[in-house]
This record gives structure tokens, sequence and C-alpha cells, in this order.
């Protein structure tokens, strides 16, 4: 394997590093420009009896400090790690979103009762809201508790860069004094999260120049001053050696969900098994648990990933040599169909689908309604059971033919069509089959839309979650002004004319009755770059969908299993 070095790692780091290196990398021969010739992939190691290594206890307890980064690393993926080899573990996490250390201190000094306290145990999570710091660091004896910066600082240590400045001190000090003055057989662990998506915009990421590598250096110099101003630190999470790992691989640059946050597979899954290896002291490659859909081959490279970075921190690792197996199309969870919309012309009329959406009797006809509220609906007539709507707002100021409703009639048609959205309109998707989906479940959807030629641009994808509706966070988020309209948008997606499939899937954090997904019109502008400051009745597009052709998939609404 070629290594690119990043930084030349100080001699204290083997105190920090629980991992033990491998036969492969001893006999490594680094050249003139410190990479290394390359070997061959070493083989799993062979899997040893599941019980913790000395020094440890029968049940392992976890305690992390942190907030939404912490709950990317242990709520998800770490427990079945450790399940899947027999170790007992209790997992808990102290949440609050965003926050830095600054506020985690104060509340330890104020005992505020502040925090979501998260806690899985025998894989079952349960949480506590308004709760104490010191409430939760009496209720277990604690063997590992993990503290980390928070609100995108954890490349800053004591840190002036690209005009900012900011430190983690004495806050940082004061946390670990409070922690061991009421946990003094516990561990200390430094948790150091991962770089932020190429491209992604958010403010946090403006720290560091929008750039990767510069805050991936960041994290690394950072990491090393916390630790050599913390000998106290018996173990630290390298989560961003994990991350950037694995963008080598086939995996790309796809570990977030949002830019900013692990993503619900490769992300969550390649940071449990660094967080798995460090505590354990034994190489993750090989363990048996991988999340659900995810392939054989995919779970090694993220099990890799982490391993890698155990062995090597502060480097980057190149892992390109993983080959993707040509059968693999991607992770595809199983799913239980819970709506589908099936499109022809021939089912559009024999379902009633065209009496429904445009009240008429025959396909291809405009049916004009400037009237606010749902203007026509279409059952899922394919699988489950379902409604497709379109909802609009008040346009009553705007001639009578301003806004229509039609369905496609040839020969791949039987699909729903709306012309001259306005910023508020939606396609909503919705399931009516009285489902209960509880805080937790994975719901799948994907469809095909066609803006066609002059259909509108800028739309925002959002989610039901409790009674609110949420942007899909596989989305990123984007605010703009627009140019020839001057008005300041928020979006999450940009269509051209071409067609385009939309899919994600997302996790409830509250419970709902029904799934329910929409896609708001955010501006009149168009695909063709114009704009116009009322209903244009050109501006037509159709969610689409061919049952004869994959290519173009039909809607579906999904459980994930």
């Amino acid at each position: 394997m070629r290594l690119k070095s990043i930084f030349a790692a100080f001699t204290a780091i083997a105190v920090f590093c629980a991992c033990t290196p491998s036969s492969a990398d001893n006999n490594e021969t680094p050249d003139d420009k410190g990479q290394t010739d390359p070997t061959p992939t070493p083989e799993p190691e062979p899997k040893p009896d599941p019980k913790p290594e000395p020094g440890l206890p029968e049940t392992i307890k976890i305690l992390a400090i942190g907030n939404s980064f912490s709950a990317d690393a242990v709520e998800q993926e770490l427990y079945g790690l450790f399940a899947a080899e027999g170790q007992k573990v209790i997992i808990g996490n102290l949440y609050i979103g965003g926050c830095p250390l600054e506020k985690h201190a104060a509340n330890a000094a104020s005992d505020a009762a502040a925090y979501s306290y998260r806690k899985i145990v025998n894989g079952t999570m349960t949480k506590t809201a308004d709760t104490r710091m010191s409430e939760a660091l009496a209720d277990e004896d604690w063997t590992f508790i993990s503290v980390q910066e928070g609100a995108g600082y954890h490349g800053y240590y004591n840190t002036t860069y690209n005009g900012i400045t900011h430190t983690m001190e004495p806050a940082l000090t004061d946390l670990l004094n409070v922690i061991r003055s009421k946990c003094k057989n516990a561990r200390l662990v430094y948790h150091a999260p991962w770089a932020a998506k190429a491209g992604y915009t958010g403010t946090k990421f403006s720290y560091y120049g929008f750039d990767q590598n510069v805050m991936y250096n960041m994290i690394c110099t950072a990491t090393q001053e916390v630790l050599k101003a913390h000998p106290e630190f018996s173990l630290f999470m390298n989560s961003m050696d994990a991350v950037q790992n694995a963008r080598t691989s086939y995996i790309g640059d796809n570990m977030n969900r949002d830019g900013w946050h692990l993503n619900y597979t490769t992300g969550r899954y390649t940071v449990g098994c660094l967080w798995y290896e460090k505590i354990m002291g034994k190489s993750v490659v090989g363990n048996s648990y991988r999340p659900e859909g995810m392939s054989e081959t995919t779970a090694k490279v993220c099990q890799t990933a982490a391993h890698e970075a155990c062995e090597h921190p502060y480097t980057i690792t190149d892992l390109s040599y993983f080959e993707k197996p040509a059968d693999e199309g991607g992770e595809e969870a199983k799913r239980e169909v819970l709506a589908q919309w099936y499109f022809t012309p021939e089912r559009a009329m024999n379902d009633g689908c065209v009496k429904t959406w445009t009240g008429q009797e025959k396909l291809g006809v405009y049916t004009y309604s400037n009237e606010p509220g749902e203007r026509g609906y279409y059952n899922a007539n394919g699988k489950g059971k379902g409604k497709l709507s379109y909802i609009q707002i008040d346009k009553t100021m705007w001639p009578g033919n301003s806004a229509g409703l039609s369905i496609l009639d040839v020969s791949n048609g039987g699909q729903p069509v709306m012309c001259g959205p306005m910023p508020g309109d939606c396609w909503q998707f919705e399931t009516t089959g009285k489902n209960d989906f509880p805080e937790g479940t994975q719901l799948h959807m994907i469809y095909t839309y066609n803006p066609g030629k002059y259909g509108a641009k800028y739309w925002m994808i959002e989610y039901k979650d409790g009674n609110e509706f949420k942007p899909v966070p596989a989305f990123e988020q984007k605010t703009e002004t627009l140019s020839l309209s001057s008005e300041t948008i928020t979006y999450n997606m940009a269509f051209t004319a071409d067609q385009k499939i939309v899919e994600f899937t997302v996790t409830l954090e509250n419970p709902t009755d029904e799934f329910v997904v929409r896609q708001r019109c955010c501006s009149e502008y168009q695909v063709n770059d114009k704009w116009f400051d009322k209903p244009n009745v050109k501006c037509v597009s159709r969610i689409a969908g061919d049952p004869s052709n994959e290519a173009k998939p039909l809607p579906t609404m999904s459980r994930v299993l």
C-alpha cells in the first residue's frame, strides 16, 4: 500500500494508539519521498476469542460527551461491532447539537440540565431529556469517557487561521478536571472528527477556506497539540484519518450525508470500526458485522480504512487498490414497498387517475385552476397505498389559465403533468396505509422527475418527521441570490432540463403516522435561466417513470427492513 505522509509521527504516538503494527507494515521500506512500496493486501487476521483485552472489564462502558459528531461515531454502528464478537458493551452519549468544549465546560461547572442523554443497552437506545452531566457521569462506572471540540473548531487548538482565532483552553482542561474528579477510574479519550466533503458550502467549512485538505491537516495538527498538552488521554480517536482513508477508495468523497455529518452507511460504519479497534486493541478487519444492505467488499474497505488509521495516524492511506465488484451496483437494502405509482396511459384511465388528477375523462386535457390547496391527486396504483398530489398557493390574482394539470397521453405516458408553479407550490407523495413509523425508522424514496425545457429550476425536497417537514439530509442546502429576480432563496435541488432520478433514505428522529415527501418550489426561475414574476403556463414539468425502463424508475416509497 502506498502511504502519503501528511505529518511526521511524533515519538509519543505509540502511547496513544492502541493498535499493534502488522507484519506487512514492518516490512515496508520508505523511499526518499516518504512513500512506501506497494505490498499485497494482507489477509484478515484470525478472529480471536470473544474476550476483552487484559485490563478491560467484562462489560465495556463508553460515554461520549459531544454533539452530532459523537452521535455519528457511537450511536449507530458501534454496538453491532462489539456484539458480533460477543463483547458486552454499554454506550452513552451526552448530546447537544454542535456543542463546543466551552459550553460543555460551562455546563459541567453549573451542572445544567442541558443534555439529551442517549444510552444503548442490549442494542436498544433510550433518550432522556434535560439531563445533567453529573447524572450521566454517575450513571455507570464508565470504562472510557470521550470529549471533542464542536461548532466546527476541531481543527483549532490554540490557532489563528484565515482571520479566525479559536482556543480549546481553558475549557478542555476545566472539563477534564470535572470528569476526573467524578470518574477517577475512567480512561479519557479524545475524539478528532473528520474534514468536510469537498464542495460543502456550510459556514463552518469557511473556517478552513472551504478546502478539505487544509481542514484535514489542521485537525491533525490540533489533535497532536491536544495530546501533547494533555497526556492524561489514554486513547485518541483519529476519525479524520479513517474517513480520509475511505475517500481514497471507490467510495470516493461520499462519506457524508450533507457535506458535514457522516452518511448512514459507509461514513458511520467506518468511524464505528475505528472506535471498536482502538478500544479493543485488535484489528477490526474481518469483523462479521456490517450494516444492512452493505456488501462484504465495501465493509472490508471501511474496516481497512479504520485499521490503517490505527496503524498510521496523521497519514492518509491509499485504498484505491480495492476493486468494486462488477455486479455491485450499490448498497441497496431490503425494502418493503409502501406505495408505488404505475404509469401507462391505459392504467391511468382504467385506475381512475385521469379523473382524480384533472377532473376530466380524457388524457392530455389541461384543467386550469388558480385556487389554493390540493388541485389534483393520483392514487398509488402499483403497490401499496398512497397518494401523489399537487398542492399550490393562492393564484387567484392572476388570469384563470395561469396554472393547470394534465396527464401525459403519449405511448410512455400516463404521468402527471403540471404547469405554472410558483414558490410554495408542492409535488407531494404520501403513504395512506394507516402506518405507524416509530423513531429510528428508515424510509426510502425514489422517483423520476422531468422538468422539461421550461420547468422550474429550484426546489426544496423535504420529508415529514413527526409533525415537521425537514430538508432531506442527503441533499446539500444552498442559499443563493438569483441574478434575474434578485430574490434570495434556500434550496437543495437545482434541476437542469434533463430528466433526473431523485433517491434518498431518511431516518426518523420522531414517530410519524405516514411517510410524506414533498418537492416544494422555491422560485419561478426556470431551467432555461428565464424568470417570470407570475405563473407561466409554458413552465411545464412532470413526475416521470417508465415501467419498462429501469433507468426511469417509478415513484416508490419504502420502509428499509
